[in-house]
């Protein structure tokens, strides 16, 4: 089984860089989450944090996830997620 945090649907990607923008599901004040059987993922994700013209220097590695409240999604990575998440 795996924990996992739900973030939100893919819409149109950034015009930019092509990359989709995502951001945590939040109901109630409370994360979205659910325990799953691993069977059921595919892959991980490599998520690119979103910040303006410079990145706030409390962020570190350890508390990124919780600091950022949205993401893009790195569909370059590799070429599974290239072809898989475009």
């Amino acid at each position: 089984l795996a924990y996992v945090e739900w973030f939100s649907p893919f819409r149109i990607p950034n015009r930019d860089h092509g990359l989709h923008k995502v951001s945590r599901i939040i109901k109630n004040g409370e994360c979205m989450a659910s325990i799953i059987p691993i069977s059921n993922i595919r892959c991980s994700a490599h998520l690119i944090p979103h910040f303006g013209p410079v990145a706030p220097h409390e962020w570190t590695s350890s508390n990124i996830l919780d600091e950022c409240s949205s993401f893009y999604v790195n569909t370059y990575i590799d070429r599974y997620s290239f072809v898989t998440l475009r």
